[in-house]
């Protein structure tokens, strides 16, 4: 009997052992994985284009237009409630349109599945986010206010709520202005193509501001110069004369199917002020006719009167101007206006 209880009692003291080396593994793998999934938190953060991306500077950046690489500010907050522990982090940026404020709800650390209350304020304006989830990123948007400029600041505010002692930001953010354009020769602008910058001595050039010449993008197509036989008074050659011309000749002929009405009824890119240009205007299309691209190797009308049957013309395939009859219906048009 004595050695039927020692045998019960070593076989309980082995069982005994054998669960505490079972529960401090268990406890240990248990540590193992809080341990791991806090490194794959913290990796995900120290990856997370709101740590990554750079801030910008409003006096030294600017955004191109169109482009959506904007600037944005970051921060980061951590916080613990018992065995488990939170991160909340922001991305606040302005596009060319509108100021936007994201936020980030993250359990870096413990088994809680807590959603989060999250209010973002941008000036005032509050927006409230109810049960959001672990790894869940929430935005506000608000339009920029009118007349905006670079450096100008706006403020924002952040608030989370849950698993433990709320996390808060106050901030303020200042605005990175748009890029100034590129205005040059070849390059797409208000409806067309630029053909032609006005330099020093050009009528329209005006000292620190860009202006000059736009073509329309294609050919409007073929037409004689005129419908009715007769004088216009539309003899300007010089840059800045095409559009009097035009105006000179549309005011003679009227309604009709010519060159210089094709351009003055011309509706494109939203803009309704095309003109044939002038005899010299022609010759800037011509100097940059690759820049510009559309053109054929052909003749092409210009609004310039040479006589009372003769107009001017172009060759698109070695630059010759000269006049002839204003009845030839096959020479091709391209209208231009102004900027």
């Amino acid at each position: 009997m004595k050695n039927y209880l020692l045998s019960k009692l070593n076989t309980f003291m082995m069982l005994l052992a054998a669960a505490a080396v079972t529960y401090s593994c268990s406890l240990e793998n248990i540590s193992e994985d809080l341990q791991n999934a806090q490194k794959m938190s913290e990796t995900d953060l120290e990856n997370s284009p709101f740590l990554m991306a750079p801030a910008g500077s409003c006096e030294a950046d600017c955004i191109e237009a169109g482009s959506e690489n904007y600037y944005p500010v970051s921060d980061l907050a951590t916080g613990s409630a018992g065995p488990n522990t939170k991160s909340v982090s922001y991305k606040a940026y302005n596009t060319e349109t509108d100021f936007v404020v994201e936020v980030t709800y993250a359990i870096t650390a413990g088994r809680s599945r807590a959603k989060a209350r999250i209010t973002i304020a941008i000036d005032g304006d509050g927006l409230n986010y109810t049960s959001v989830r672990s790894g869940h990123t929430v935005k506000h948007t608000v339009p920029l206010p009118e007349g905006w400029s670079g450096c100008d600041e706006i403020s924002f505010s952040i608030e989370q709520k849950g698993l433990g002692t709320p996390i808060t930001f106050n901030e303020s953010y200042s605005f990175i202005p748009v890029c100034s354009e590129v205005l040059e020769i070849g390059r797409k602008y208000q409806g067309g193509i630029i053909a032609y910058i006005f330099q020093p001595g050009d009528p329209g050039y005006v000292p620190s501001e860009t202006h000059g010449i736009i073509a329309a993008p294609s050919d409007q197509g073929s037409a004689a110069w005129e419908i009715l036989s007769g004088t216009t008074g539309a003899t300007g050659t010089a840059l800045g004369t095409g559009q009097a011309n035009t105006t000179a000749i549309v005011n003679t002929f009227g309604a009709g199917s010519y060159a210089a009405q094709l351009c003055n009824g011309l509706e494109s890119g939203g803009y309704s002020d095309w003109y044939l240009p002038s005899k010299d205007e022609l010759n800037q299309l011509y100097l940059n006719k690759d820049a510009v691209g559309g053109f054929a190797n052909f003749l092409y009308w210009s609004s310039s009167e040479f006589s009372l049957n003769l107009a001017w013309n172009q060759a698109f395939t070695d630059g010759a101007q000269n006049a002839n009859s204003k009845f030839l219906d096959f020479f091709l048009v391209r209208a231009v206006r102004s900027f």
